[in-house]
């Protein structure tokens, strides 16, 4: 299904910024990086971490994400 094919490009997107990068980003700066919005962005990020290939937690009012390290 093209639904299926678009999230697991996002979910790919995503990991692969956050692999790139040594320290937390934060929701908003992957929705800009990715020209995702924001709310696809933390949709697909807190799945993510649930299925436990990121961490995230909260700075201030922000919602930052790291990819978890094996």
């Amino acid at each position: 299904m093209q639904i299926e094919k678009r999230a697991k490009d996002i979910d790919a997107k995503i990991l692969e910024l956050l692999s790139r990068e040594d320290k937390p980003v934060s929701t908003r700066d992957l929705s800009l990086r990715t020209k995702f919005s924001w709310h696809t962005v933390i949709n697909h990020c807190l799945r993510l971490q649930i299925s436990g290939k990121i961490e995230g937690y909260k700075i201030g009012n922000l919602n930052v994400w790291i990819k978890r390290k094996i």
